[in-house]
């Protein structure tokens, strides 16, 4: 095989997915990723990559095209990534606020149209090179994305920024293409790429101060959990992680809040422990307990020694003190490995925006918390309210979340403002300001804002009257690992404050009633395939395991990547092997597929049998404690499966019609649907037993279509 034959697909895999985990990356920051964000990002993706991949024929390319046309998806990145990080200004937002869906659909629309086309264009072409050899072409691209999740995941993250690594690989891939390419080179235009590669990594921290304007940032730092920018005017820093504030230090009136209305109902705790919001001077509020002892819990453990370079010498000093202890783990973990029991326990964790953060909220991680509180132990969270109208969307998220918390304590008070503070305990809970007061003065705690008039304001018979009232008004069921409701709530919440109609489609999905949505994956794949069978007739009859197969692999992969996230803790530093995992299996069953005869029939059927088993089995394991090694097999397995159905589908389009790219482009239309409906609306929706079994009727179907003989009656 020549080299030329290996490097172009290769590096369509490994460029198409680092590309992809970089654009994801830069959404978060622009965008304050969640799942629906990440829903519009993948889905458009898949959606113009397949549309490449359909359409090539149009387009009468030629193989000498190869080389030019994988210089310019290399080049796009370079127009397409300064765009998106100054592309709040088009939207007439300024550094700091959030940005709408409508400017997150819009502009994941044509970020992906112009990164993704290409690489669909690529594929065809890729296989038009190696003469109709499908399967050598998807076996090396599997390989080159197996190999991108990597080295991405664990060399460049860690070590350079998003422009850097772009501008790295980038210029890497040049090379490789001038060498390996047969065919008439051009020098110029590869130094000319090359060149705008290298400007974008050396204007990577301009380009961020241009973005912040009229802020004044004064550092930026690239981490595995984001990106993090410090903001400081006058003797104010302001930490921003993906583009919203997090904290400001000082800020005394969100730490003594934070601190002292929990800590107030037990002054003389011996044992606290505070997960996240260690930076606005909590730590230093807690200590003002003599008695009390600290364990902090800060998943990232680069924030600390950035800010600490930052802050005058007496503030650092209290990151050394005795009585404090600090753990890099997620809070989650920490629990689950931690034998301490503690008197308070306080949360200052973000809210439930992503799936990932659910985990925090659940009934699950309630009841873990309980475990490790004394008998009169209380626990304090906060969260996002409005001091005098809470809409209909805000009401539910917060009744969500007293649901959840009444699920496991049997005594619950909400002292409401600006933000709820929720506390919980089994324990006798007071929320009256004499009772305040009174500790205030006893214990002689010092405060700036948590005072009697402030108090006395937040706790006013007519206000607490009202929020009871409000959370009367509606019924939410209790939010949990495997059906996390409460993330649907904060993000009906996070869309209302953009205006009616954001709200309304989410509104809308909420009324469907669960046995609708479970059957609507495959009324949308009959939707998708009854054109293509019906221009093309028998011969494309073998495509239709591969729509299903696009939307149940990516399904299933994110299921599990959250499934190990609920039993192990956060995967940040596991994605690499996990989706490796998933890529070479990919490349395991297309090279075995690749063996088997063309008189193929039992072999997809034993496939598509093999895909319902694995379903089943996971359904079962789903609620059980399981050896972390399990979901990395399933991932493997799933892969397998799909790269060996992908390939003995595809066979007989090639075989009759040529069609280099339909399969490729079904499959991705299947994962597009997976993309937009999975992450976003059946996991929070349905819940995880139930997005599996929708998942097992979609792919039984399916089987009992092999199984009457449509598509093989041909043969």
């Amino acid at each position: 095989m020549e080299l030329t034959q290996i490097v172009f697909p290769f590096l369509l895999g490994f460029f198409s997915l680092s590309t992809q985990i970089f654009l994801l990356r830069e959404f978060q920051v622009q965008f304050y990723g969640n799942e629906v964000i990440y829903g519009f990002v993948l889905g458009f993706w898949l959606l113009w990559g397949s549309s490449g991949s359909l359409l090539a024929p149009r387009f009468r390319l030629e193989k000498r095209h190869l080389p030019l046309l994988s210089e310019i998806a290399i080049f796009l990145p370079v127009l397409v990534f300064p765009c998106l990080r100054f592309v709040r200004f088009f939207w007439g937002k300024p550094f700091g606020e959030t940005l709408g869906l409508e400017a997150s659909f819009l502009t994941s629309l044509g970020c992906c149209f112009l990164l993704s086309f290409p690489f669909g264009l690529l594929f065809y072409l890729n296989v038009h090179f190696l003469q109709g050899n499908l399967t050598r072409v998807y076996l090396l691209e599997a390989l080159g994305a197996g190999l991108a999740g990597l080295t991405v995941d664990l060399f460049f993250i860690p070590n350079f920024s998003c422009w850097q690594s772009l501008a790295i690989l980038g210029i890497s891939g040049l090379i490789l293409i001038f060498f390996s390419n047969p065919f008439k080179k051009k020098p110029i235009l590869t130094a000319f790429i090359a060149g705008f590669l290298l400007l974008l990594s050396l204007f990577d921290f301009q380009a961020q101060r241009e973005a912040t304007r009229p802020f004044p940032l004064i550092k930026s730092h690239d981490s595995p959990y984001g990106r993090w920018q410090i903001i400081k005017i006058e003797d104010q820093i302001t930490l921003y992680q993906d583009g919203l504030a997090v904290a400001s230090v000082p800020d005394p009136a969100e730490a003594e809040e934070i601190v002292h209305f929990a800590l107030l109902q037990r002054p003389e705790a011996k044992k606290v422990l505070l997960i996240g919001g260690g930076f606005s001077g909590s730590i230093e509020e807690i200590l003002k307990y003599p008695s009390s002892t600290l364990d902090y819990v800060e998943i990232d453990p680069d924030i600390i020694p950035l800010l600490k370079t930052l802050l005058p010498q007496e503030k650092q000093s209290i990151f050394e003190s005795p009585r404090l202890r600090i753990h890099h783990l997620d809070g989650r973990t920490f629990l689950t490995k931690t034998a301490e029991i503690y008197d308070v326990i306080i949360l200052a964790v973000p809210e439930p925006a992503t799936a990932q953060l659910n985990r925090l909220y659940s009934r699950e991680f309630y009841s873990l918390i309980k475990k490790h509180l004394s008998p009169l132990g209380i626990i304090s969270l906060r969260v996002s309210s409005a001091e005098n109208y809470q809409n209909p969307a805000l009401i539910r998220y917060l009744n969500n979340i007293y649901t959840t918390l009444n699920s496991v304590f049997s005594r619950i008070e909400v002292i409401p403002g600006d933000t709820n503070i929720f506390l919980a305990s089994d324990g006798p809970l007071q929320i009256d300001l004499d009772f305040f007061v009174s500790r205030l003065e006893k214990y002689q705690i010092e405060t700036r804002f948590i005072r009697p008039q402030v108090i006395s304001s937040r706790l006013s018979p007519m206000r607490l009257e009202k929020l009871k009232t409000r959370f009367a008004s509606v019924t939410t069921r209790a939010n949990s690992d495997l059906h996390p409701r409460g993330y649907f709530y904060y993000l009906a919440y996070w869309a209302s404050q953009f205006g009616l109609s954001e709200t309304r489609i989410l509104e809308f999905f909420f009324r469907i009633p669960a046995p609708v949505l479970i059957l609507l994956p495959l009324f949308l794949v009959a939707a998708i395939a009854a054109p293509v069978f019906i221009s093309r007739g028998k011969a494309s009859w073998p495509s239709l395991p591969l729509i299903i197969l696009g939307f149940t692999s990516l399904m299933a992969e994110v299921l599990v990547l959250l499934w190990f996230q609920l039993r192990f803790g956060y995967i940040y530093e596991k994605v690499a092997l996990l989706f490796a995992c998933f890529m070479f299996g990919l490349f395991a069953g297309a090279f075995t597929g690749q063996k088997i005869p063309l008189a193929r029939t039992w072999t997809l059927l034993v496939d598509q049998a093999g895909i319902i088993l694995i379903l089943i089995v996971l359904l079962i394991l789903l609620p059980l404690q399981i050896s972390s090694f399990v979901p990395y097999l399933f991932l493997f397995l799933f892969g397998f499966l799909g790269g060996h159905i992908f390939i003995l589908s595809n066979l007989p389009l090639i075989r009759e019609s040529r069609s280099y790219g339909l399969g490729y482009g079904l499959d991705l239309a299947g994962s597009f649907l997976g993309a937009i409906l999975g992450p976003p609306l059946f996991f929070p929706l349905l819940g995880l037993p139930a997005t599996i079994m929708s998942l097992l009727i979609l792919n039984a179907s399916c089987l009992l279509v092999l199984l009457l003989g449509r598509v093989y009656s041909h043969e």
